[in-house]
This record gives structure tokens, C-alpha cells and sequence, in this order.
């Protein structure tokens, strides 16, 4: 199953990296078709705001599996282990429940927009709201797998090294700053 999840999220990646090497041929294209040629192709830029779409809700599910969203843990960490367990779990659960409510929405958007073509390339809006459901549904098992590795302790919540690191830096500078301030 690792090597499945490992090769999913390999193809995430690639995906990403190549709706974002589309966008930057299809923009570029067209500034200079416009500019030079005083001509443009409509559709690079329906495409190139879908890659936008694509891209990001691919990589946010990147980033979801290596844990590499912006967090804030100045008040978790002031709990002792089992009471973070205990939040962790209640977060893990909002978060499921939120994205519950995100497939519900692009389920359907996507219906709705079923019929509906976009206007320069003629594609399904389907295909643009579809991409919600792939991610909800993935942000969902990612977060279940996350939950129940926190439940049975396979999964904690500490500082990295690298950010105790930049912290204990950071405390020296703010330190050496002071002693500058207070000694002129």
C-alpha cells in the first residue's frame, strides 16, 4: 500500500510540475503572439487558469501527506502528550469534516456543471470543478490515515529539530540586539 501511496503522490508531483510548465508556455505564448504579432490564442488562457486550479489543488495534497502546511503549535506544545493526542485528533476531525463539506460542494458544482461548456475551448466546467472531488477524497484518507496514526502513536506532534534550530538562533539574535540597545 506505501508504494501505491508513494507512487500516487510521485504522480501528484509530476502533474503539478507539468500543469505549471503549461501555464508558462501557454502565458508566455500568448504575450508574445500579442505583443510581436498582435495576435493571441483565446484558449491558452482558459487553459492556463485551470493548470492554475489543477496545480494547486495537486500540490496542496503534496504538501497535506508531508505535513508541509503552515501549522501553529505555540499552545499545543504546552500540553503534556496525551491531552495533544487528544486536540490533535479533534483538529484531524474538523479537518475531515470540512473537507466532507468541500466533496459535497464540488460533487455538485461538477453536476451542475456537467452541460455547461467553457467558453473558449469548449470543455467540459465539469472538468474544472472535478478536481474538487479528487482532492477532497484524497485530503480525507490522508487525513484518516494521519488520525489513527496519532491514535495509536505512530504519529506525534513535535517540533522538528530544524525549527528548535531556528528558534534557539532566533533567541540569540533577539539577545545580541538587546545587549546592543541597553549598553549605548
Amino acid at each position: 500500500m506505501k508504494k501505491f501511496l508513494d507512487g500516487l503522490f510521485h504522480a501528484l508531483k509530476v502533474f503539478a510540475a507539468l500543469c505549471l510548465a503549461a501555464m508558462i508556455v501557454m502565458v508566455f505564448g500568448n504575450v508574445v503572439l500579442r505583443y510581436a504579432f498582435n495576435s493571441g490564442i483565446s484558449v491558452s488562457d482558459e487553459l492556463s487558469s485551470w493548470g492554475l486550479t489543477w496545480m494547486t489543488y495537486s500540490a496542496g495534497l503534496v504538501a497535506l501527506r508531508d505535513h508541509g502546511h503552515l501549522g501553529f503549535d505555540g499552545i499545543l506544545t504546552k500540553f503534556p502528550a496525551g491531552v495533544q493526542r487528544v486536540l490533535l485528533v479533534i483538529a484531524h476531525v474538523l479537518m475531515i469534516a470540512i473537507m466532507g463539506l468541500f466533496l459535497h460542494g464540488s460533487w455538485q458544482q461538477t453536476v451542475i456543471n456537467w452541460s455547461n461548456a467553457a467558453p473558449a475551448s469548449g470543455l467540459s466546467m465539469a472538468a474544472l470543478y472535478g478536481i474538487g472531488i479528487v482532492f477532497s477524497v484524497i485530503a480525507i484518507l490522508v487525513l484518516l490515515g494521519d488520525m489513527i496514526a496519532i491514535i495509536t502513536g505512530k504519529l506525534s506532534h513535535t517540533i522538528s529539530s530544524e525549527a528548535e534550530e531556528a528558534l534557539a538562533e532566533a533567541a540569540e539574535t533577539a539577545k545580541q540586539i538587546d545587549g546592543t540597545h541597553t549598553s549605548a
